[in-house]
């Protein structure tokens, strides 16, 4: 992935992405991740934890894998300056709030799988960003 589709990218969801997730996407891409212990995120606060499965990219031939699938998915749903950086087992999305109060890489239970979840908070917060979201990866 180059300079050119990170633009590509801001571009068609208007937010402009982090100096850190636009090195990661320039050098990897995205892809899928080992399902292993490494790979675990502590919510810590909820006290539960997530395994992390894949970050996505811009592989046009790979669907499942792209972020601008997942965007136009929940076209409506995402919160300003957000964008949709990957996905855990569980289903559920880690979203990247690019700009603002907020901003940082949360877990959004979409699915309702924490008992804590519910329409007004199913929203939780990881990291203040993505090259510190490695370091919780390593905890």
């Amino acid at each position: 992935m180059d300079g050119r589709t990170n633009k590509k990218i801001e571009n068609r969801i208007h937010v402009k992405l982090p100096e850190d997730y636009r090195e990661f996407l320039k050098s990897t891409g995205g892809g899928v991740v080992e399902k292993d212990e490494t790979n675990r995120i502590v919510l810590k606060t909820i006290g539960r934890e997530i395994v992390l499965d894949v970050l996505y990219g811009d592989d046009e031939n790979n669907e499942s894998g792209n972020i601008m699938f997942w965007m136009k998915q929940f076209e409506g749903e995402m919160l300003e300056n957000s964008i949709i950086i990957g996905d855990d087992l569980f289903q559920g999305f880690l979203v990247m709030v690019c700009d603002g109060v907020n901003k940082g890489i949360y877990y959004w239970d979409d699915s309702y799988n924490f008992e804590s979840s519910n329409d007004e908070n199913n929203m939780y917060w990881i990291a203040d960003s993505f090259e510190q979201l490695f370091k919780h990866l390593t905890e």
